[in-house]
């Protein structure tokens, strides 16, 4: 749904940067600003800041930032909308809803909003009825306690075919609600509708932002041909493949640990939580998917894989090693015994075995070798070579590429194979791809990004003096470094447009954008010399970059003449075509300069 521009700019001057960060960060008074420690990666000295009177944050060691919508979209995982109404609820801003408001996000709220109705009602029949009393009996003979059942929102379902309907009927919550959000399921035979979830024990599943978006439900009596578990369908705000169960309660310690413990089942999440290990999360039941890991990268750079020590828990853990490497972070694995898992293993010994169990992990490179040593397929060349190729396939996907070929040394180490033949392997499986999986792009000159740089830092201090000098004689698609082209481009647009910002409502605009605003209250952060004389510096931080191309080819061409010395060779319509070239560069610059100094005193 769209907020108008007027209500977005009434919550950010109302919200007190300083006090919202302060929920979540320990803030000390340095100066003008307030330093702590970064929320979003692991330091000892504090790097992260805060500037009050600009309506910033930045950390100088992950390089996080933005303004205060951007904090709230980092540190709660939610999208621009959400931290708007977010801040908007807690400073008591009423936010009229937009009458361009769509479809979808009518759809998205009213599921929301049925969900939750049905979370209700399932606990109201886990602890007032006398079914749901043999539930609670379930739970605590697993010897889950009452503070671990009351933090999941643990429910019932009533083994009536109509409880949900019945208690919906009440509460004048619609049907054909119900039935979107697949909490209810049309009969087959006649008209009507039945209840999706019936004696069972009801698992809510929460986004990150812990708002119920769909349930798991356990059987409690074993049926011929009755599944164990039902999960919600797909809706609009139910996504299987992007989301883990339990992400809501666990983000704050996996952020603080910079560390996930990723199991399979609901139990299993519930038990490391109630052992201490409350960074724990599952893929419930579900095959990682790229959506997932992408999700989980956003939190933090390692994931532990705790699985059962069977041999379908194993290939389990081993299809999600690649999803997860691929993504971005380091994995780890710890087996259990066979037949065990998270839950069963935790419930028979101390919290700190089972910590000290989870602290032994292996890498995947040791996990995968571990593997194959016990089941003899390591005992000859053939075999090894094999187990290389296996890896390989792995560690081609790790993006860094210090930890990609300190990976490499450690595989030759330990399977005997020369260095440079499995890098070579690792190539061939990269071919054509950076580390980010797109085709490199050609490097730039330091000098020219500086000056870059230097132009945005004018732009972004005071749009409306520096846009048209600028602009006049400078076009997005002559910037090289991407990321400040996507500035100046969005820049360049505002400027048509007759628009100009302030540095506290700058971010705004980039708001959405996490890449965006990171390096905008990167520069923000930074500020101009004071002592420096801006319109000088504007003026050659313009001449460096419009004057590269020029000096790139008077470069090739001067290398030609050289090259046609050295074969004994006249070089006289080359020496023309420089002179040529450094004619043009030179009347360039007089323009420039002379129109320049017209619009901007220097």
């Amino acid at each position: 749904m769209k907020i108008p521009e007027d209500k977005i700019e009434e919550v950010r001057e109302t919200a007190d940067i300083v006090e919202i960060v302060s929920q979540f960060v320990t803030l000390k008074k340095r100066g003008k600003s307030y330093m702590g420690l970064c929320p979003f990666h692991t330091e000892k000295t504090p790097s992260f800041s805060v500037d009050p009177v600009r309506g910033f944050y930045h950390c100088f060691g992950c390089g996080a930032g933005g303004n205060v919508f951007n904090f709230i979209m980092q540190i709660e995982k939610v999208t621009f909308p959400e931290a708007v109404r977010s801040l908007a609820e807690k400073l008591g801003i009423h936010l009229p809803l937009n009458q361009e408001k769509d479809d979808a996000s009518k759809e998205t709220e009213l599921l929301y909003h049925v969900n939750q109705f049905a979370c209700d009602f399932y606990k109201e029949c886990l602890y007032g009825t006398k079914a749901g009393q043999k539930a609670l009996d379930y739970l605590r003979g697993r010897e889950f306690t009452p503070e671990t059942i009351e933090l999941f929102r643990i429910g019932y379902a009533p083994r009536r075919w109509d409880g949900l309907i019945l208690k919906a009927r009440r509460e004048s919550v619609r049907q054909e609600h119900l039935s979107k959000a697949g909490l209810i399921v049309n009969r087959k035979e006649r008209e009507g509708f039945y209840d999706r979830f019936r004696g069972r024990l009801m698992f809510p599943i929460l986004n990150p932002s812990g708002r119920v978006v769909g349930f798991g439900g356990r059987a409690l009596e074993e049926k011929p041909g009755a599944p164990k578990y039902i999960n919600s369908p797909e809706t609009l705000v139910y996504r299987k493949s992007r989301l883990f169960y339990g992400l809501d309660l666990a983000k704050t310690a996996i952020r603080r640990q910079d560390r996930a413990l990723l199991v399979e089942g609901y139990t299993d999440v519930m038990r490391l939580h109630q052992c201490g290990l409350d960074n724990a999360i599952a893929s419930a039941g579900t095959a990682l998917t790229k959506e997932q890991s992408g999700l989980l990268a956003r939190y933090t750079r390692e994931v532990t894989l705790v699985f059962d020590g069977d041999s379908a828990g194993l290939q389990a853990a081993l299809r999600g090693v690649d999803v997860l490497v691929e993504a971005g972070l380091d994995v780890r694995i710890t087996p259990l015994p066979g037949g065990s898992d998270p839950d069963s293993y935790a419930r028979t010994r101390s919290a700190s075995e089972m910590k000290n169990r989870i602290a032994s992990a292996l890498d995947f490179v040791d996990f995968r070798l571990a593997q194959m040593k016990a089941s003899g397929r390591l005992t000859s060349p053939a075999q090894r070579a094999e187990a290389a190729g296996i890896l390989i396939r792995t560690i081609a996907l790790i993006r860094d590429p210090i930890q990609r070929n300190l990976t490499v040394k450690d595989v030759s180490e330990k399977l005997g194979i020369d260095e440079s033949m499995l890098i070579a392997q690792v190539r061939k499986h990269r071919r054509g791809k950076d580390d980010t999986g797109r085709a490199p792009e050609t490097p730039r000159a330091q000098t020219t990004d500086s000056a870059e740089r230097g132009l945005l830092l004018l732009l972004i201090s005071d749009t409306e003096k520096w846009s048209k000098p600028i602009f006049e004689h400078l076009a997005p698609d002559q910037i090289r470094n991407k990321q400040n082209r996507m500035l100046i481009e969005r820049l360049y647009d505002d400027y048509l447009k007759g628009r100009f910002h302030q540095p506290q409502s700058l971010l705004d605009r980039f708001a959405e954008d996490p890449v965006l605003a990171r390096s905008l209250s990167e520069m923000l952060s930074e500020r101009l010399d004071e002592t420096v004389n801006q319109s000088q510096f504007g003026l050659d931080c313009l001449l460096a970059i419009r004057e590269k191309g020029f000096r790139d080819r008077m470069r090739d061409v001067r290398e030609k003449i050289r090259a046609t010395q050295d074969r004994g060779n006249d070089p006289g319509s080359l020496l023309k075509e420089w002179v040529t070239l450094n004619q043009k560069m030179e009347n360039e610059r007089e323009m420039i300069t002379r129109a320049w100094k017209k619009q901007v005193e220097i």
